[in-house]
């Protein structure tokens, strides 16, 4: 979890913070393409629909990497416990 002090930005749809609800992201995120005037893919018809409904677990650090394992950005290596 974050400090206390991020978890107003981290719960926040409009951040698209990872603690938040889906739904409300969906709709801040239809609320932007609105505001900037771009079309959402629509996901009954698209082609990549199986890579944009991946979702990364609030508990990993990197998307593909299991919850504890350790990165060494410096040395590029993943640590598994």
């Amino acid at each position: 979890m974050p400090p206390q002090r991020h978890i107003e930005y981290y719960t926040d749809p409009r951040n698209r913070g990872y603690l938040s609800d889906p739904d409300l992201v969906a709709e801040q995120r239809l609320v932007l393409s609105q505001k900037y005037g771009y079309k959402l893919v629509d996901l009954d018809t698209s082609p990549m629909k199986d890579m944009l409904l991946e979702r990364k677990d609030p508990r990993q650090v990197f998307y593909g990497l299991q919850p504890g394992w350790l990165v060494n950005l410096a040395d590029k290596v993943i640590l598994k416990p």
